[in-house]
């Protein structure tokens, strides 16, 4: 055995650990979509910006989708200021989609009439399956130059060509709301993984040549 210090000793390569350029890849892009989920959280702190800044991390992790490397800030700060109204529009649909289920589930289980328990998961995922295709929309308008109607008409084109596309949409939002319930610290940054998810949902879509998407 040669002693540390000895000549056969210092002509042995160290051992290094590295990364495979697979795994090293996988590790960047999730270091990237949490930078962009606290993004995000930042460019939403005003509130009323809440909906563009979800705009800019949709127009973002569209441009990984499409091989394009876009400034994380300077693409929320140029996003932001472009889509402030329209992201006031998408905030204020989830928003009403949000309260108008809550009312609704809170009825329900209030009244406990028979099958109450059923009725509630059902309007639960009626709320998100509309959630769900809002997202879906902005999703389908980032990156790609189309109105907000175009956008709206290929979202429904995605949703009703591939029927698995809301469910992986509301499947991908459940994942996000229960490890933020679970780990309240991720709310720092998951709003970037599902961005990422959605927009993985709409490639994928493009990718099987859908024939009412322009883009495929």
């Amino acid at each position: 055995m040669a002693l540390q210090g000895s000549p056969d000793a210092r002509r042995r390569p160290r051992q290094a650990w590295a990364l495979s350029p697979e795994r090293g890849e996988q590790v960047r892009t999730a270091a990237e979509t949490m930078a962009v989920g606290a993004l995000f959280l930042l460019f939403s702190l005003p509130v009323v910006t809440a909906g563009a800044a979800w705009c800019a991390a949709a127009e973002v992790v569209a441009g990984w989708h499409r091989k394009r490397e876009l400034p994380l800030l300077r693409t929320f700060a140029a996003v932001v200021r472009r889509d402030l109204a329209a992201g006031l529009a998408v905030e204020g649909v989830l928003l009403a989609v949000a309260v108008l289920t809550w009312f609704e589930v809170h009825v329900v289980l209030g009244a406990r009439m028979p099958g109450y328990a059923l009725e509630a998961a059902a309007l639960v995922l009626l709320g998100g399956l509309l959630a769900g295709f809002v997202l879906l929309a902005v999703a389908c308008r980032a990156g790609a130059e189309r109105s907000w109607r175009d956008a709206v008409r290929s979202a429904a084109d995605h949703a009703r060509s591939m029927p698995s596309t809301l469910p992986l949409v509301v499947t991908a939002m459940a994942f996000a709301a229960a490890l933020i319930a679970i780990v309240p610290a991720f709310a720092g940054f998951m709003a970037g993984p599902l961005a990422f998810a959605v927009s993985a949902v709409v490639a994928r879509n493009r990718n099987a040549n859908l024939p009412e998407d322009p883009d495929a």
